[in-house]
């Protein structure tokens, strides 16, 4: 079974390029910025709806910062 993780670091990235600021970013994607910093360091990993909504805001595709994960069987 595959499913895609976001990618923290590669969304700081794109926001930090896009010279949009923390705050302001997060509250656009109707998340916390605390909840914003925990994704971009790799501790949290956003639902599908916020991932496509950070992935909107940034102006690219959700392929584009994720990448696909091997879940383990348990």
């Amino acid at each position: 079974m595959t499913q895609r993780t976001v990618h923290g670091p590669a969304v700081r990235a794109i926001r930090e390029a896009l010279g949009i600021k923390h705050g302001v970013f997060a509250v656009s994607c109707l998340i916390s910025p605390g909840y914003l910093t925990n994704i971009e360091k790799g501790k949290k990993q956003p639902s599908f709806a916020v991932t496509a909504a950070i992935a909107n805001r940034l102006g690219v595709s959700v392929d584009s910062i994720t990448y696909e994960a091997t879940k383990a069987a348990a």
